[in-house]
Parts: C-alpha cells; structure tokens; sequence
C-alpha cells in the first residue's frame, strides 16, 4: 500500500509549485502582455500548479526542484503569492518603503548565514529555536512595521511565526519560515539594483 504523503511535505510541494508557477506566469505575461489576460494567467498559473504536484515516475516534478533548493519560506511564498495575483508589479522596487523591505531582508540574511556559517563564534541560526529575545524582537519588529506602513513584513513576520508555531515544515526553526537563501539572493539583487538606477537618475541630472 503507497504511503501516504506528510503533511510537511506536502505543504512543502505546494510552496514549490506555487513559486514554479508564478515564475511561470510572469514569463508568459513578459513575453505575450496582450494576449494574456489577467484572468488567463491565473487559469495558466492554476494549471501549471496542479501539473507539477501530479506524479512524474515516483515523485511530482516539484518534488525534485523541492530537493535542490528546499523549502521556501513564508516570505517567499507570499511575494510570490502577490506576484501571481497582481502580476509583474506585485513589490516594485522603485518605492522607498519597498526598498526599506528589501534592505531589512538583507539585513536579515547577512545576520544569519556568515554567523551560521562560522564567521563568528556565535550562531545566530539557534535564536530560531524558541528563543525568547528573538521572539520578542520579532513583534517589535512587526510592530514598527505596521507603524511605518510596511504592510508586507508585519504579514510576513506575522505568517512565519504562525506557521512555525503549528509546524507547518519540517523544520523546526524559525529562521526557515521567514528566511530563505533565493529570496536573501533576490533581495541582494533588487538592493544593487535599485542602487544602480539611483546612480544613474543621479548622473542624468
């Protein structure tokens, strides 16, 4: 008798193929605005989701990307969710607040992994297990967040705590559901990115 699928995984699977499918989206609406409407991408976005959940051989195609990169967290899935609902221009980085959520991500990431990884002495990797500074850090944060008008992180530090606290992963740390090395690339990139136009806006003038 097949085993039945956990919980974790499946919910991993999931956030792969919802990632895999909002990509897809948006490479369709780049390459045929016109003739994609937002109706129609979401049919598309809808249908590529259920195709790569589907079993290919003994897995689902999301099953094999899920073991290359992971899990993506929480705040990946939601802007990735944004993404596919509202199309190419879900989190524009053209917006100061915006680029202040990027910034934080970044931030975010350069406090865990060279830590993580050895570059000190301490792991920052271990205030994911329950540890109460962290937590109370968090809210804070959230707090701010919600005062500063950025809607985004509070939702997303708000769903990553929830979902942890239900053990929505397999993971057991809280780090994995707010953090994820694509989206610390992502926001590396966006950051360098919206550098650059200022420079050049700063240039023309």
């Amino acid at each position: 008798m097949a085993q039945l699928i956990e919980l974790t995984d499946l919910t991993g699977l999931c956030g792969i193929a919802l990632a895999l499918a909002s990509l897809s989206s948006l490479a369709l609406s780049t390459l045929a605005p016109s003739a994609l409407t937002a109706a129609r991408r979401l049919w598309a976005a809808g249908a590529i989701f259920v195709l790569l959940l589907l079993p290919l051989g003994e897995l689902p195609p999301a099953a094999y990307v899920r073991g290359m990169t992971g899990d993506l967290s929480i705040t990946s899935l939601l802007l990735l969710g944004l993404l596919l609902v509202r199309g190419t221009h879900a989190w524009p980085t053209d917006n100061p607040r915006r680029i202040a959520a990027l910034l934080l991500l970044l931030v975010a990431a350069c406090v865990l992994y060279p830590l993580a990884l050895g570059a000190l002495p301490y792991d920052s990797y271990r205030w994911g297990y329950a540890e109460p500074l962290f937590l109370g850090l968090l809210l804070a944060l959230a707090l701010a967040a919600a005062l500063l008008r950025l809607p985004l992180v509070a939702l997303a530090i708000a769903l990553g705590v929830l979902a942890w606290a239900v053990g929505w992963y397999e993971s057991e740390n809280l780090w994995d559901y707010l953090l994820d090395p694509l989206l610390s690339i992502y926001a590396l990139i966006a950051c360098l990115l919206a550098i650059l136009r200022q420079l050049r806006a700063s240039v023309s003038r």
